[in-house]
């Protein structure tokens, strides 16, 4: 079972976990292969600035993340349909504009309207994993 505010769950709950490991937010390392996975860099395009953002999103979780790549590619696609609503034509679909690529822009936007999550909880996940966790040595 997994949750994301193990400290609601109540006793009985608790004694039938019989591990209880803290997942840490991701490290650098860790955020630079989800941008690469989800933010993939195009022939042709624009490099995105996947060190840029291994840094700003210090703090963010994976879910995070993910949240604000998908704002991201989301964005070439509201100028697409923003340029279609502005046409008062009906467009045959063979011209039809093509859905350009992610813009380092596009991160830019997504980072102003997307916010990281666990950091408001960090103190009770670490109390959490101090007083329930179960503690792996490597």
């Amino acid at each position: 079972m997994a949750t994301n505010l193990p400290w609601e769950l109540d006793a009985a709950m608790l004694r039938r976990l019989e591990k209880r490991i803290l997942v840490p937010l991701p490290d650098p390392e860790a955020r630079r292969g989800m941008f690469e996975m989800l933010l993939p860099s195009q022939p042709g395009d624009e490099p995105l600035p996947h060190d840029v953002l291994v840094e700003k999103l210090e703090g963010y979780s994976g879910s995070d993340i993910r949240i604000l790549c998908k704002e991201a590619a989301m964005q070439p696609l509201r100028r697409t349909l923003a340029v279609l609503e502005d046409t008062e034509d009906i467009v045959p679909e063979d011209e039809l504009p093509k859905v350009g690529a992610i813009l380092p822009e596009d991160i830019d936007r997504a980072l102003s309207n997307t916010r990281p999550s666990a950091h408001l909880h960090a103190h009770l996940y670490d109390r959490f994993n101090d007083d329930y966790g179960s503690h792996i040595l490597k």
